[in-house]
């Protein structure tokens, strides 16, 4: 059975490892170490080598007891934190986790990390019967989600899958989270000395700075998309006529055929006002992260909603989001994936904090969802 003392010692010990992204050796070393003493293989694999991190993503496959029919299902949470997470002291008030305020706590997302953990032990201890049920405990997530980026599909033998990421509580489902643009313009105009001849040159900050006062529109461009200009820098020398400047602009949109249009206007636009300066431009769009949207009638979704209502769940809450996880990567490969509400709070910060019941339905959810599997329940 699932023993909720064990599952907050886990967590305690967990957010005590430090876990920088690319940094997650530690971490892994003890995550290992769990698996091992419950007898419980995994594979390694060494997205490390792409993502220039310590160690790669570790992907348990617990296979099929039953026979059948049974859709197979996967888990995921990651092992790195933001910075500060070294050096974690946890202080536990009136049911609830917090960091003594010098480090974040950790629970982004060490609370998904334990959760599988204890899920694993219960499950196997439980002998519950189940079809393929994966758990994978992935790297880098919090810089680009680099190690669900460069997973190999091949090693994913599920038919549909959770990431245990995000805020709320049991019964919060995200299914729709937006495909990705980042664009990467750089201006060039002409150096020139600023006090002596200006006229010679081409100022590339303001012709950078033109072409964005120039769009009709950014932020909030609707409820499904969104465009943020996030950074910019130019110049040399205030005494020289910048010959450069670069900006990189986040675009989203849950609506791809919105977004590819966005897209487009914006760089042409860019392109049309800088050459009306006299200056040129180079542009290289990288698509960031695909879309993550499935369908509220997926059993993935309904699997997920009906287990919730088993553990007690107030309601069940289908929502949309205007962030990216790995789930997205997932998606990509064609796994339909959403995420779980799991309890973290003021995640990013030293004011983190997680809820004891919120760890304890974490685990709870992820076990009934297995459960509910292998029984065919929708």
């Amino acid at each position: 059975m699932l023993d909720r003392k064990r599952l907050e010692e886990l967590f305690v010990e967990l957010v005590a490892v430090p876990c920088e992204s690319k940094k997650e050796g530690r971490v892994a070393e003890l995550v290992k170490a769990k698996l091992e003493e419950m007898q419980v293989s995994y594979l390694q694999d060494e997205v490390q080598k792409i993502t220039g991190g310590e160690c790669g993503n570790i992907i348990v496959t617990l296979p099929p007891n039953v026979q059948g029919d049974v859709p197979g299902v996967f888990f995921e949470g990651h092992l790195d934190c933001v910075n500060p997470c070294t050096g974690t002291k946890v202080v536990r008030k009136d049911g609830v986790f917090y960091s003594d305020g010098t480090t974040v706590l950790g629970g982004d997302d060490k609370v998904g990390v334990a959760a599988m953990l204890e899920a694993i032990r219960a499950l196997q201890e439980d002998g519950v019967a189940h079809g393929t049920v994966q758990f994978i405990f992935s790297v880098s997530e919090e810089i680009g989600c680099l190690g669900a980026k460069n997973c190999d599909a091949n090693l994913l033998k599920a038919d549909f899958g959770y990431c245990l990421d995000t805020e709320g509580s049991l019964g919060e489902i995200v299914c729709a989270a937006p495909k990705q643009y980042e664009i990467f313009v750089k201006v060039l105009g002409k150096t020139a000395h600023g006090g002596v001849e200006p006229e010679k040159g081409i100022n590339a900050i303001m012709l950078g700075a033109g072409a964005l006062a120039a769009l009709p529109k950014y932020g909030r461009i609707d409820e499904e998309t969104t465009m943020n200009i996030g950074l910019i820098k130019g110049g040399t020398a205030n005494n020289i006529v910048p010959a450069e400047c670069e900006f990189v602009i986040d675009m989203r949109s849950l609506d791809e055929g919105k977004l590819e249009a966005l897209k487009d206007s914006t760089v042409a636009l860019i392109r049309q006002e800088v050459a009306k300066g006299g200056g040129r431009t180079d542009i290289r769009v990288e698509a960031a992260c695909p879309s993550a949207v499935v369908a509220q009638g997926h059993p993935c979704v309904q699997l997920a909603s009906l287990a919730a209502k088993n553990l007690g769940a107030e309601k069940i809450s289908l929502q949309k989001s205007g962030g990216c996880s790995d789930g997205n990567f997932y998606c990509g490969m064609g796994l339909p994936t959403v995420v779980l509400g799991t309890g973290m709070s003021n995640i990013h910060t030293t004011a983190e904090f997680l809820k004891e019941e919120d760890l304890w339905n974490t685990a709870r959810w992820v076990y009934e969802i297995v459960r509910l599997a292998a029984e065919g329940k929708q």
